[in-house]
């Protein structure tokens, strides 16, 4: 999908008149919905890339024995969920959003930092193990290193 920041405004306001007004865009029109939600993609990711150092260091850190996975998950953690807000607020900001340009560096970032943020998840089932995550980390750093 090729950015459209016109389009994506437009969408934007009518998904939030159809809040404030007590309605769902994606009961009033799925399509409209479903090609918001790509723009949002957009948005997404840009959020986290401009966090990408502390990201990666964090990562870094991990793999190389800097810090144990109790520290990293609390760390990495934290910094996803700061992400999320940051991104939580982005997404509906009017005035912020005219000034949004999509990088194309960051395609899919946050995707991969947020399928480490899940690890966490599979570390509590039984068949997981701090090592398997450590290697998921490594294998998801190799991924991202090409786009830094």
């Amino acid at each position: 999908m090729i950015y459209n920041k016109i389009r994506h405004l437009e969408l934007l306001r009518r998904f939030l008149n159809f809040q404030k007004q007590g309605r769902d865009l994606y009961r009033e029109n799925e399509d409209e919905y479903m090609e918001l939600r790509e723009y949002r993609r957009e948005l997404y990711h840009r959020i986290f890339w401009k966090s990408k150092e502390q990201f990666v260091l964090l990562m870094d850190n991990f793999i190389h024995d800097f810090m144990d996975m109790e520290q990293f998950e609390i760390a990495f953690s934290q910094l996803w969920w700061e992400n999320m807000k940051a991104f939580d607020a982005f997404e509906i900001d009017l005035k912020e959003l005219k000034n949004f340009e999509p990088d194309p560096k960051s395609n899919k970032f946050g995707s991969s930092i947020t399928s480490v943020f899940r690890q966490f998840e599979v570390l509590e089932d039984e068949d997981c193990t701090k090592q398997k995550v450590k290697d998921y980390v490594r294998d998801v750093r190799r991924k991202i290193q090409p786009y830094l």
